[in-house]
C-alpha cells in the first residue's frame, strides 16, 4: 500500500506532461445530460480533432457537425495567453449556415480536461461537455 500514492503521482505526472496537442486528438460527442440548453442549441453535436504528426508543427485538422446537419471544418492550432491555452479554429469549408466562417479565425473557450472538452455556459460550475468517443 505504501507504493500506491507514489504510483498515482508518477502516472499523474506522466499524463500531465502529455502536450495538449496530443490530449485533444479524437472524436467527441456532446453530453446532453450536462451543461445548459445553449450547449445543444449552439454547440456542435460532435467534434473531431486529428493530426497525423503532432511533432511536425503543422496545425491539425478539425471537423464539427451540428445536430441540424450543418457543419464546418478546417485547421486548428493553440494560442498561449498568459496561463490559458486557447484552441483557435481556421474554417476552410462549411455548410451554408456556417459559410460566413470560411477564412476567419475563431478563438474558442474550449478546455481539454481528461477525456472531455469543456466550455463555460452558465457560471463557474456549469459547462458544456463533449466526451471522447475514441
Amino acid at each position: 500500500m505504501k507504493y500506491g500514492a507514489g504510483c498515482f503521482f508518477a502516472v499523474f505526472a506522466v499524463w500531465s506532461c502529455t502536450p495538449v496537442q496530443e490530449k485533444i486528438l479524437g472524436t467527441y460527442d456532446l453530453d446532453l445530460d450536462r451543461g445548459c440548453p445553449v450547449c445543444e442549441e449552439n454547440g456542435p453535436a460532435s467534434m473531431v480533432f486529428e493530426d497525423s504528426d503532432v511533432a511536425d508543427g503543422i496545425p491539425g485538422y478539425y471537423s464539427f457537425e451540428f445536430a441540424d446537419g450543418e457543419a464546418h471544418s478546417g485547421t486548428y492550432d493553440f494560442l498561449q495567453v498568459d496561463t490559458t491555452l486557447a484552441i483557435v479554429l481556421y474554417p476552410d469549408s462549411a455548410s451554408v449556415q456556417y459559410s460566413q466562417l470560411i477564412g476567419t479565425t475563431q478563438r474558442t473557450q474550449y478546455r481539454v480536461a481528461g477525456n472531455k472538452i469543456k466550455e463555460d455556459c452558465n457560471g463557474l460550475f456549469r459547462n458544456c461537455a463533449w466526451i471522447r468517443r475514441d
